[in-house]
């Protein structure tokens, strides 16, 4: 019984920490900054198969989708890679979250767009709190390439579904 408890007590966590990091994503969408923060790329695949494809490229490269809002995908805190770190700065415990947003464009195609959000202080420590999360741009080239990785990964498993392979 007491393993059900904490199970369950480390997935409200896990959902809570999650539900967090969309409402301050969604924010911290809206504010300006420097530099670019957001990768895109047009695919020839509907809308639906796109957020398909990228949940299971973020899946197969180790990242967790926490959240799924339609075609808005976000993946739990995870661990900056080490070999992404600033050797500068390398702490042991940074973390950050990618989002994936999926849409129809105008003219005809899916638009995929990846942006990344570093968690400063760590992993939220207790359900319902909000951290501090600074967008990934284009001055980090280091975290920005693995944004780069990964709508490259979407890309491509799009560009293979499309051409049949």
């Amino acid at each position: 019984m007491t393993t059900r408890l904490a199970n369950d007590s480390e997935d409200d966590m896990r959902v809570t920490t999650v539900l967090c990091a969309m409402g301050l994503i969604g924010c911290a969408s809206l504010g300006g900054g420097t530099g670019r923060e957001t990768i895109s790329r047009t695919v020839d695949v509907p809308v639906d198969t796109a957020v398909r494809i990228a949940r299971t490229q973020l899946q197969l490269h180790n990242y967790k989708v926490g959240a799924t809002s339609g075609s808005t995908l976000i993946t739990e805190p995870r661990a900056v890679p080490g070999e992404v770190r600033d050797a500068a700065t390398r702490q042991e415990a940074e973390y950050w979250v990618v989002r994936v947003d999926v849409g129809r464009k105008t003219l005809g195609g899916t638009e995929v767009k990846v942006r990344g959000f570093r968690l400063p202080e760590g992993r939220p420590k207790t359900p319902g709190s909000q951290p501090t999360m600074v967008p990934v741009t284009d001055a980090d080239q280091r975290l920005f390439n693995e944004l780069e990785a990964i709508i490259g990964w979407i890309g491509d498993a799009a560009r293979r579904k499309a051409d049949g392979s």
